[in-house]
């Protein structure tokens, strides 16, 4: 009975309305995020799942952290050749070279293969020119050859070190690739840069169509060497989850500069409360509420105002951002937000909201309960 006749007590006085807003306010903060967040998240998730990964690998060293830092034994390649799930096996270097035209020195991925023919063709590419059949000759991708502006016939110099050689552009293809920005060369002439004819930076494999891959790659994986790893390339699904997930930390951990104003909000809120009601409490006491009814009273008090506070705050910051999103798609047609909040992030942000609270009303609860009714000023 003390705990119901305080509680409407309290909830008469002005300063509950206030109190309510500001932790509305407050809350509305990290439930637009969270609901931008969502929105962005599936967006995400839904690219990656209409991106065909194909059924390409490549065997790096083990250690490796770049392409142009790996190196895999040239005869590993050799293993793979007769294995009835293999479609095509293309050993490569790449290397990062000077490159010398006559309108000055650029910096560029080399690719050296040992085919460059089945190269393009692995990546359905279109050819302007010839192919690259000697050391003397080189095929351009499109945007490497617009940047630099280089075209058919063109002499180029290339340098890794002191060591240096030219070459022709004979062709230039296009992909739509990330090939498109290298210059393609036979792997000759990769070898002479580097110094190294044994090792090469990557071996490129691609499953047949209909042949199971987890058969074929645990056949591959056989006969690996330890000092080796198998990837598979555009890993774009998993790409996207390790970005939600880090975005998803960090907004976590920004919320709690709000959850620590709530706290602090419930702090000042509870101690105005207590001083202009400090009449009331003495009644309760002297009327025979025991200190245990006056602590709750202030607790049940403080977490009935957040919830209210934390349920209309999130409300507003899952409106405002979908009204926003909604403007900002009338001004710009190509923004396509539409923001949501889950049920499990609700409940969530309304667990640390009335956590947030009561933590803060804790020390003013405690001592209000302390006091003798005598000692309250009437």
């Amino acid at each position: 009975m003390a705990l119901v006749l305080g509680c409407k007590m309290l909830f008469r006085r002005g300063g509950t309305a206030a109190f309510i807003s500001a932790v509305a306010l407050l809350i509305a903060i990290p439930a637009s995020t969270n609901s931008i967040y969502n929105s962005i998240s599936y967006q995400t998730q839904v690219i990656g799942e209409l991106v065909n990964l194909g059924r390409t690998y490549l065997i790096l060293s083990a250690d490796s952290r770049a392409l142009t830092d790996s190196q895999v034994e040239r005869i590993l390649a050799s293993r793979f050749v007769g294995l009835g799930s293999i479609d095509y096996v293309l050993p490569q270097r790449v290397l990062v070279a000077d490159l010398a035209t006559g309108s000055g020195s650029y910096t560029a991925y080399i690719r050296g293969v040992e085919d460059v023919g089945s190269f393009l063709k692995t990546r359905r590419a279109y050819l302007n020119g010839a192919i690259a059949k000697g050391w003397a000759e080189a095929n351009i991708g499109e945007i490497l050859a617009r940047a630099l502006s280089i075209g058919l016939q063109d002499e180029v110099d290339l340098a890794v070190g002191d060591r240096q050689v030219r070459v022709k552009v004979v062709g230039v293809y296009r992909s739509q690739t990330q090939s498109d920005a290298e210059l393609l060369v036979p792997i000759e002439t990769a070898n002479i840069l580097a110094a190294n004819n044994h090792t090469v930076s990557l071996i490129e494999l691609s499953l047949k169509e209909g042949v199971d891959s987890h058969e074929a790659l645990s056949q591959i994986t056989k006969l690996l060497p330890e000092n080796v790893k198998l990837v598979q390339p555009q890993q774009l699904r998993e790409f996207t989850q390790q970005m939600n997930t880090q975005t998803l930390v960090f907004l976590n951990v920004w919320s709690l500069a709000v959850y620590a104003a709530v706290a602090a909000a419930s702090h000042i809120a509870v101690m105005k409360l207590i001083t202009e009601s400090s009449y009331e409490l003495a009644m309760l006491r002297a009327l025979g509420a025991r200190k245990h009814h006056i602590y709750t009273t202030v607790l049940a008090y403080t977490m009935a105002t957040a919830l209210l506070g934390s349920i209309l705050g999130i409300a507003l910051g899952t409106a405002g951002a979908q009204v926003v999103s909604t403007i900002l798609r009338w001004i710009h047609r190509g923004i396509e937000l539409s923001p949501f909040m889950e049920p499990r992030q609700a409940l969530q942000i309304v667990f640390l909201a009335l956590a947030s609270s009561v933590l803060g009303c804790l020390y003013p609860a405690f001592k209000t309960a302390r006091v003798r009714y005598v000692e309250q000023p009437l």
